[in-house]
């Protein structure tokens, strides 16, 4: 099967029918395969093949019509494709991004706790992650603001020292 390579002023007609239908190509894959990589690579394929083809795509009559047809092509490829090596679609990668952060939790607070104490790593989560204020804190631990903000600022370097430690022995 010989494919229509572009020549001459062809290369010119395609890149206009790139800038006219780009974001109409792209939408419609978009609301298809709600990933914005996939979705991207689709409508990639899809001007790939329309430059490859500039022969077919600029005799048509509605060039519109085949990038969308292209691009519907594309997709149910893509489907296919899926199904055959029993790939779940990439909107469920949503589980394992909560996953990935959840265990990101706990590796810091493994290291957190490898490097200070229980304590200091509560005071240090009710200020940066809580949003309890140093006259709260203070209060609370029984000693001064300034006291408090000098605590707090030496266990910042203490668990940034902990963490490079970490990143140096890894």
């Amino acid at each position: 099967m010989e494919e229509n390579v572009p020549v001459n002023g062809a290369a010119d007609k395609i890149a206009e029918i790139y800038r006219m239908y780009f974001a109409d190509v792209y939408k419609f894959v978009y609301r298809k395969i709600p990933n914005k990589q996939v979705a991207e690579d689709i409508v990639q394929d899809t001007f790939l093949l329309a430059m490859k083809k500039s022969g077919e795509i600029l005799k048509h009559p509605n060039p519109k019509a085949w990038l969308m047809c292209t691009a519907r092509y594309k997709i149910m490829e893509l489907s296919r494709s899926m199904k055959r090596w029993d790939i779940a679609y990439l909107e469920d990668c949503s589980e394992l991004e909560e996953s990935s952060r959840h265990f990101e939790r706990i590796e810091l607070e493994l290291t957190a706790l490898a490097t200070i104490s229980k304590e200091e790593w509560d005071m240090i989560k009710q200020y940066y992650l809580y949003g309890t204020t140093i006259a709260e804190l203070a209060e609370a631990e029984g000693i001064t603001e300034n006291y408090l903000r000098v605590r707090l600022s030496r266990l910042r370097k203490k668990l940034r020292d902990g963490m490079e430690g970490k990143d140096r022995l890894s």
